[in-house]
């Protein structure tokens, strides 16, 4: 039977006809992998939860248990007992993105009396994660004949610690510590100089608690199903401000708060799919509830206008690199979405020299942290500038925004910024003067590599030794190359032909540099990088994957490289490889030494259409649905393990990876726009299609897509004879409908 998938937007249960139906569900799909250990994570904004399945908080190594905000974890141990015993776990549940729910037992209570009753006694758990808040509802319920006299202990403590030391296992006490129990409130409070972090419990049962040595007591005359219930509101507070009111709990008195409100607009408001193909529809509307878990409200500009945190739990932040690709990802989903990212980008964008944060003026910053390590300069994360790819990926994104919105007007207050990131690709990014991008890390507390693969071990040469810096990716140029194209159209746009021209005449400058440099002619593919001695490191990777999908190479050595990425020590047949198996520092359970990224792999799909390998893009497209499909509620994660792709068998999850991670839930947008050949031109009136649908998802529809001015639904299906046909409704202001490819997408000649 072909299991049903719910529509979020219209609030009811897709269920298909097995006998009539053509959508398509793997056998992988029907099994789920669960990643150890199995934890639950919740969150609103900032705010998040992360927990054992049991709902106990630990701080065990390598889990990051804790409940967070603004970069601290206010609560490192949390765990329920009943008369000094623990609770059995009947059930967990995750019911949305900020609400989870457990169901936990004892057996043969003793009571405080000395009695062994013959009793169940059932205790549940509901949390809903708020601003900067948690409202935990406990309910304790007694199956029996007699009444049982309870004592449920909440265990608490906070250790405050930064997120870094959590994640790096690094830990530093350099301030005092203090907890004060007076009127029913139990306050954590940590102060450093100006930093202060607090942690206020509160209850509104009507039979009052005690506390003593990090417990709260609640003594309960429980009577036979008949439920006790208390209510508990965690505050997480960063100043010394007067305590905030205690909120009706959301789990019996719900209120359609301002981030409900705004997640309903959101699904409301984005454009949907209908495709053949199950796994398309279920990772497509997880997708679209990955971003709406993501959002940073702190950080609106208008309901429509924000933007997201990279991921949960560790990138819980504005990354500029991850927002930018998210942003991209998202334009045919809801256009008005990059708005929110190019402007908070934009306000911090660098305008002095600053070695110890890597800035430079007119840089695009890589991390903003406010936590106790950011505010003492443990990290430079305050912001942080140590990306050499953000700024040419702000153009890139600005380009792409007016080629969605068709108006260049509104896209003026981002000009100044469009100009200093010019002027610091042609100042700062060439580090040694030869036309072509590099980056040096000028900071001792700064990242080693500052390309995507930003981890220690990312970047190796071919023995898997360190580089020597200045070190320049391919992609990095292939970025640099299309942002200068797609930026000079929004120059004209402005009104400045020459300068318009003069940023063509640099991309083709800087491609003949790279051809130059990087083309291996007998490996027939790019160099991964160029090192501090010019040097092209033959280290095999996925990186010119996204080197074609920036169409900076010819056809034929387009289609070179395509033969290159496809071969088994790149591709697993669940995704692309970060590094090729026959590398000596090969490790598929590793970050970046072997593992998939789900982005990398759908802009390498992109990639392989523009040159077009379309059953190689679908062959990419259907690793990365099949391996969705097993991983818990259908969520893509930031990455996961590089083994091979067997039958039967299901992809290995990486143990530490961001669920929800933005850019991971955004390759299921670009998988529709791949399999649609969909490029929107709105400054001229136009939108070119050029689907290619494969065997297993013959047809395909995209509704509300926001053109300019214009809100359309595109239908594509496949023919028996495996061409394409499409149709597009709504289509009442005559936008003109091109099949084919746009003249920016054109190929270069050899």
């Amino acid at each position: 039977m072909i299991p049903s998938a719910f529509d979020s937007h219209r609030g009811t249960w897709l269920t298909p006809d097995p006998t009539t139906d053509r959508r398509r569900l793997s056998r992988t799909s029907l099994v789920t992998v669960q990643r150890g250990p199995a934890l639950m994570a919740i969150n609103q904004g900032s705010t998040f939860l992360v927990c054992a399945t049991d709902s106990s908080i630990e701080s065990l190594k390598g889990q990051g248990q804790g409940l967070y905000a603004d970069d601290t974890r206010f609560l490192s141990r949390h765990r329920l007992r009943l008369n000094g015993q623990a609770l059995s776990v009947v059930a967990s549940s995750r019911l949305s993105y900020h609400h989870a729910r457990w169901t936990l037992m004892a057996s043969e209570v003793a009571s405080l009396d000395g009695n062994v009753s013959d009793v169940r006694v059932i205790v549940t758990v509901d949390r809903v994660i708020g601003a900067q808040r948690l409202h935990e509802d406990l309910a304790v319920t007694a199956y029996g004949a007699t009444p049982v006299l309870l004592l449920l202990e909440v265990i608490l403590s906070s250790d405050f610690a930064d997120l870094f030391e959590v994640r790096t296992e690094r830990w530093q006490r350099r301030a005092s510590l203090a907890t004060t129990w007076h009127a029913q409130q139990l306050e954590s409070r940590y102060r450093r100089d100006g930093f202060v972090r607090r942690c206020l419990v509160r209850s509104d049962s009507a039979h009052p608690a005690t506390y003593a040595n990090g417990e709260l007591h609640f003594p309960i005359d429980l009577q036979p199903n008949q439920p006790w219930r208390a209510h508990l509101q965690y505050d997480l507070l960063t100043s010394a401000r007067a305590r905030p009111a205690l909120a009706s709990c959301p789990v019996h008195t719900p209120v359609e708060d301002r981030a409900e409100r705004l997640r309903r607009r959101w699904h409301r408001t984005v454009s949907r799919v209908i495709p053949t193909d199950l796994r398309m529809l279920q990772a497509y509307e997880q997708a679209v509830e990955d971003f709406a878990a993501l959002r940073l409200y702190d950080l609106d500009f208008s309901q429509d206008v924000w933007l997201p945190a990279a991921g949960i739990p560790w990138f819980v932040a504005v990354f500029g690199r991850d927002s930018l690709l998210a942003s991209m990802q998202a334009l045919p989903v809801h256009p008005l979405f990059a708005m929110g990212t190019l402007q908070k980008l934009s306000q911090w964008q660098a305008t002095e020299d600053d070695p110890v944060r890597d800035a430079e003026p007119g840089k695009i910053c890589h991390e903003m942290r406010v936590g106790e390590w950011a505010q003492f300069h443990t990290i430079p994360h305050s912001p942080y500038y140590g990306t050499a790819d953000a700024t040419p990926l702000y153009l890139l994104l600005l380009a792409e925004t007016y080629r969605w919105l068709g108006d260049a007007e509104p896209l003026g207050r981002f000009r100044d910024t469009a100009e200093r990131c010019l002027d610091w690709i042609d100042r700062y990014g060439d580090r040694d003067g030869d036309g072509l991008q590099e980056w040096a890390p000028r900071s001792a507390t700064g990242y080693r590599n500052q390309c995507w693969r930003d981890a220690e071990d990312g970047v190796l040469d071919e023995q898997g030794g360190f580089p020597p810096h200045p070190i320049g990716t391919c992609e990095l140029q292939a970025y640099v190359y299309a942002a200068k194209r797609g930026i000079a159209d929004l120059f004209a746009a402005w009104g400045d032909g020459a300068r318009a021209q003069r940023l063509r005449d640099e991309a083709e400058l800087l491609r003949g540099r790279f051809l130059e440099a990087y083309w291996l002619e007998v490996e027939g593919t790019v160099a991964f990088a160029l090192d501090g001695n010019k040097r092209a490191l033959r280290t095999a990777t996925s990186n010119p994957g996204q080197v074609l999908w920036l169409s900076l190479l010819d056809q034929d050595r387009g289609e070179r490289v395509a033969n290159r990425l496809m071969q088994a020590d790149l591709f697993s047949g669940w995704g692309l490889r970060t590094l090729s198996t026959e590398h000596p520092s090969y490790d598929p359970y590793s970050y970046q030494r072997g593992s998939i990224w789900p982005h990398d792999t759908m802009i390498a799909a992109a990639g392989l259409r523009r040159y077009g390998r379309i059953e190689d893009a679908w062959r990419l497209v259907d690793g990365l649905l099949a391996a969705v499909t097993s991983f818990e509620r259908i969520q893509m994660p930031e990455l996961f393990c590089g083994l091979p792709r067997r039958h039967p068998g299901v992809p290995v999850p990486y143990q530490r990876a961001n669920v929800p991670q933005a850019w991971a839930a955004g390759s299921i947008f670009m998988a529709v726009r791949v399999l649609l050949g969909l490029e929107p031109d709105a400054p001229h009136g136009r939108i070119y299609l050029d689907p290619a649908l494969p065997p297993w998802c013959p047809e395909l529809t995209i509704r509300n897509v926001r053109v300019g001015a214009h809100r359309l639904a595109i239908r594509a299906w496949r023919r028996p004879d495996g061409s394409c046909e499409v149709s597009v409704e709504g289509n009442r202001a005559g936008l003109e409908v091109v099949r084919g490819r746009p003249p920016w997408l054109e190929l270069p000649l050899a």
